[in-house]
């Protein structure tokens, strides 16, 4: 990459004689956020103090621009690259005094802090939250309070790469939000090159620009947020099942975890193996739905690898073009008409095939009333506890009849723990 400010090749680190990085090589530019995610022990945070210039690879380079990390200066160093650690060292020191320290590589020796340095670090210390903190040692602050502190101090640095060790671990969900927008303010407003080694995947995808993806020391997946947040790359190195959807507002990767794989497997791109197991494979699991009421169900179902099938859907059915999307086998049927003899037969066929059956939430009338029958062939019934079934019989009272005996025979179960009973009993 041609333009990045910071640059690495290569890079090899042995801590104890293990080695810990493994070539790894990445670039960042100005203006972007590229996120670090893996699981702990993956080499994220000796990964940035290498790239800060706090532990010397062995093998590989780094450089600054155009100039080698190794040959520039500490001083000059220092102006170029500001490292926010995960947990602040304990000191004796006052919040404003901390964030000060971010303008030493500013200073010249025997230099004091001026006007100006006092109204940067107020400033950062107003979009980090802890203004209110000023006069108070450091150490009399909570977890989540300093980590925040150690973000305004790197902000206060003023330098062209920000280097940050998990920024949002300690805060609550409001101040994730705060770290993260100052973070991208920063990015954006004085083109700042962003790398930050990030836990929180769903937080990672709605902020970064880029992600890589490490494990066992290596990079194992590079690029765009949704090229990343994968179910079978998030397997692969962290051993879990997920779904991963666009979220509602802000179109970027939402993760939702559903548990884990159960068995290990090869990291992605590294040879041998075909992988972890997903969690669905091998399980078959038919829905029962309409009009949108297993629309996302089906998604998340395909997603964890569940082989997945449906009931009679009509022509125009919402549902029926979700199962048509995700290839899901269903029962077809023309538009507004009742369920016939032989699809009934069909669909119960499909019931009778399935592990388990779920029933979702739907509107019932006469035209679909056999597909809520149906559901009493179900080996294993999960009922979605949604809507009173009372605001769903649209039959006169025929539906709330069929329905009473699958309620003894099936489980309730809440729409999002659905996929987490499914893992419990399949498991």
């Amino acid at each position: 990459m041609k333009d990045a400010l910071l640059r690495a090749e290569g890079v090899s680190v042995m801590l104890g004689g293990t080695p810990v990085l493994r070539g790894v090589t990445l670039a960042a530019r100005r203006g972007e956020i590229v996120g670090l995610t893996g699981p702990n022990g993956s080499g994220k945070s000796t990964l940035l103090r290498a790239l800060a210039g706090l532990q010397k690879p062995y093998e590989g380079g780094i450089w600054l621009g155009g100039e080698a990390l190794g040959s520039t200066a500490p001083s000059a160093r220092a102006r170029q690259i500001a490292f926010m650690p995960q947990s602040a060292e304990r000191h004796p020191f006052t919040v404003l005094e901390t964030v000060l320290m971010g303008r030493y590589p500013h200073l010249g020796r025997f230099e004091l802090e001026g006007r100006r340095d006092r109204d940067i670090a107020l400033e950062v210390m107003r979009r980090a939250g802890v203004e209110e903190f000023a006069g108070r040692q450091i150490d009399t602050l909570s977890g989540g309070e300093r980590q925040r502190v150690l973000l305004a101090r790197a902000l206060a640095q003023q330098a062209d790469v920000l280097l940050l060790d998990e920024p949002t671990a300690a805060l609550d969900l409001k101040h994730r939000l705060l770290v993260m927008d100052a973070v991208r303010e920063e990015a954006a407003a004085r083109d700042v090159a962003v790398i930050a080694a990030m836990h929180d995947l769903s937080l990672a995808g709605r902020y970064c620009d880029r992600l890589l993806l490490m494990d066992a020391g290596r990079i194992i997946s590079a690029g765009a947020p949704d090229e990343v947040l994968t179910p079978e790359n998030l397997r692969a190195a962290f051993g879990v099942e997920t779904v991963i959807e666009p979220d509602s507002v802000t179109g970027r990767p939402q993760v939702t975890l559903l548990g884990a794989s159960g068995i290990s497997g090869t990291a992605v791109g590294q040879a041998g193996g075909e992988g972890p197991r997903r969690m669905g494979e091998g399980v078959r699991v038919h829905v029962i739905c309409g009009a949108g009421s297993g629309r996302d169900l089906m998604h998340q179902l395909v997603s964890a690898g569940y082989t997945v099938t449906s009931c009679v859907l009509g022509q125009g059915d919402t549902d029926r073009e979700t199962a048509e999307r995700l290839k899901v086998e269903f029962v077809p049927s023309p538009p507004f008409s009742a369920v016939s003899d032989v699809e009934h037969t069909l669909h119960l066929k499909l019931v009778e095939a399935a592990d388990f059956v779920v029933l979702c939430d739907m509107a019932v009338g006469r035209n679909n009333l056999p597909n809520l029958h149906a559901a009493a062939g179900a080996r294993r019934l999960l009922i979605v506890d949604g809507r009173p079934f009372s605001e769903l019989d649209y039959t006169g009272g025929d539906a709330a009849l069929a329905f009473e005996p699958l309620v003894h025979q099936g489980r309730r179960v809440a729409r999002p723990d659905v996929l987490r009973t499914l893992a419990r009993g399949s498991g």
